[in-house]
């Protein structure tokens, strides 16, 4: 549905009404993705949790989450490594050769 056109032109004010709630809600989509990243590792390095549960959970893709996992240092459990392995493998022909 498109809403109703409004009857007069946006004055200066509602436009910039308008940007600071965007802005507001930018900050707020950054700070809950930052939360919920933190909840995510924190989750991963203590271990209790199956990796694929955590990316679920998190509405994050697998692929996501082990990148972040992988970029703040936490290595793949040794359960899983030899599999990361060879999906590394895959992923970077040129670096097998």
């Amino acid at each position: 549905m498109n809403p109703t056109p409004p009857t007069e032109p946006p004055t200066l004010e509602e436009i910039a009404a308008a940007g600071a709630r965007r802005q507001r809600d930018a900050d707020r989509l950054k700070k809950s993705g930052d939360d919920l990243k933190e909840l995510v590792l924190a989750a991963l390095r203590e271990g209790h949790l199956k990796p694929t549960e955590v990316a679920k959970a998190s509405g994050w893709t697998g692929a996501h989450v082990r990148k972040m996992a992988r970029n703040a240092g936490i290595e793949p459990d040794e359960r899983y490594k030899e599999r990361a392995d060879r999906l590394k493998k895959a992923q970077n022909p040129e670096e097998s050769a």
